[in-house]
């Protein structure tokens, strides 16, 4: 009986350990995750096209100084259950607590949500999600990125955001 107890306490406590970890992701799982479904849109910017972009807008080169790469990830033509996915998926990083959520605005049907993961005194994430009837766009910003230029980044709509 005693043995019996045991292995139910194990039992139980594995499928936690696991539900855990299913829960603990971040932007880029997602990206990861959903940038092969059935017509979603993914670009990847690296350091190199960055770099390039520096040299060819000022107002990009002041903005980005610290941005190793720009992924894009866009479902807006996708189908109506992995555009719901990925809702729930974004309202699960509001909840994991490695992310602060810096700007929510909600108008209407449409959610635009700015989360950062911050590294010490520097951002390493910063996280641009939409979602609406018919719009669902993620933006993840990677490096390592100064606190006063995100501001500047997360509002600058025209180079970083989809509308």
């Amino acid at each position: 009986m005693e043995n019996m107890k045991k292995l139910v306490f194990l039992l139980v406590l594995s499928v936690t350990v696991m539900s855990c970890g299913m829960l603990s992701h971040n932007a880029d799982d997602i990206i990861n995750d959903m940038r092969d479904a059935r017509h979603a849109q993914y670009v990847n910017v690296g350091s190199g096209l960055l770099g390039l972009g520096r040299l060819l807008s000022p107002t990009l080169s002041e903005a980005s100084i610290g941005i190793n790469s720009v992924q894009v990830l866009d479902l807006s033509r996708c189908s109506v259950n992995v555009r719901d996915k990925f809702r729930n998926r974004i309202q699960n990083l509001y909840r994991n607590r490695s992310y602060e959520e810096i700007v929510t605005n909600q108008s209407g049907h449409e959610t635009r949500t700015a989360l950062v993961r911050r590294d010490g005194q520097y951002v390493s994430e910063i996280v641009l999600a939409n979602s609406s009837d018919m719009n669902d766009v993620i933006v993840l910003i990677t490096g390592h990125i100064n606190v006063e230029n995100l501001e500047r980044i997360v509002n600058d709509k025209s180079n970083y955001f989809i509308k």
